[in-house]
């Protein structure tokens, strides 16, 4: 055999040996093979809020705030009025849902975070998608009065470093971390890197004043959030099926990678409990949820664990709550305040209601 065509013909065994590995991979983070055993609880479904991606309690004021977006919608050119900011009692949250004024009029929420400082006041950040390519980050203070809360937009946050922000983990009035969950500003970059499980995503840190880039060699990092004591930070990356752990300077903001924890699902967003555990939404079939955003008839699964922490470090998952997506499809956040627990969800137009042992 001449030396030409032993060398094509081992060129191509590599490429089909990288490629059969690339596509196992993928496979593998997607979640194609694993089964989905159902954990039920009794639960109440609370409506009139559609894609409720990110929810967020104040246990001090009672309220579950909520961030709504309707993605259906904008991915058919028409942005709903509905999207806002939402409000319901913690402890009648039967009783409904009010959306909140004093947001931008062309606001379209994603992630958001509170932060109470230590004068009593409360702050509300939320990633806000303002078109396919321009987004923000806004900062809200919540002002509580006899006729219910309100926003007073204190803060509108842009820059070059926010490719595509996707959660946010406020530290102060003025201070954030932000994950960008692509590196990508174009569609086919996007699809490559989910689809390869590229590590081209980020973590930025707000001073206040500029960005400084605080973690970079993510995979689609996600949900976000900080340890009750203020010294970890939490980062949710999808595809990699991992929740990574920082070491958190709360003078300089620097992140310094603690752990990386393997988690048994697709981490979306992360609720800190009062007493450090995480509570993480996560998606055990990511073919299925890119399948649901654009058919509704084929609901994507729902999984909510309980992570247990020691000293700042996740310990174990366990699995609080399961279901095909029949109850309630494409499941992105479970927030917990005493035995209940609020899962939202990116397209769905309600909320659950969960009683936890």
């Amino acid at each position: 055999m001449k030396l030409g065509k032993r060398i094509a013909i081992i060129v191509a065994a590599v490429l089909v040996v990288g490629i059969g590995g690339l596509a196992a991979r993928t496979m593998l983070m997607a979640g194609v093979f694993d089964a989905v055993n159902p954990v039920p609880r009794p639960c109440t479904t609370l409506t009139d809020v559609t894609g409720a991606e990110d929810i967020a309690i104040d246990s001090k004021d009672g309220l579950v705030f909520v961030s709504a977006t309707d993605r259906r919608a904008i991915a058919q050119g028409k942005p709903s009025k509905a999207d806002g900011i939402y409000t319901t009692s913690l402890a009648h949250p039967g009783r409904g849902f009010q959306k909140l004024e004093g947001s931008p009029q062309d606001f379209h929420p994603h992630g958001i975070s509170l932060f109470r400082a230590a004068d009593g006041s409360l702050t509300l950040m939320a990633v806000d998608h303002m078109n396919e390519t321009h987004s923000a980050v806004d900062i809200f203070q919540v002002e509580t009065g006899p006729r219910g809360a309100r926003l007073n937009e204190i803060g509108h946050i842009e820059g070059d470093r926010l490719i595509h922000p996707n959660d946010v983990a406020a530290v102060g009035k003025d201070q954030f971390y932000v994950t960008n969950d692509h590196g990508s500003r174009t569609s086919l970059g996007m699809t490559l890197e989910n689809y390869l499980t590229l590590p081209r995503a980020n973590v930025l840190y707000f001073d206040g004043m500029v960005f400084h880039e605080a973690a970079s060699g993510l995979v689609f990092a996600n949900g976000i959030n900080v340890s009750p004591d203020g010294n970890h930070v939490y980062v949710a990356e999808s595809t990699a099926r991992r929740v990574q752990t920082f070491r958190r300077d709360p003078f300089s903001g620097k992140l310094t990678p603690e752990n990386a924890f393997a988690f048994p699902s697709g981490p979306d967003n992360i609720d800190v409990g009062d007493k450090g555990d995480l509570w993480i939404a996560g998606h055990p079939k990511m073919f299925d949820l890119v399948t649901y955003a654009s058919d509704a008839s084929k609901p994507s699964p729902t999984e909510i664990f309980h992570v247990r922490v020691a000293d700042g470090i996740p310990q174990s998952a366990e699995p609080v709550y399961v279901n095909s997506g029949r109850e309630i499809g494409a499941g992105s956040v479970g927030a917990k305040a005493g035995n209940k627990l609020f899962i939202g969800s990116i397209f769905d137009p309600k909320i659950l209601e969960c009683r936890l042992p």
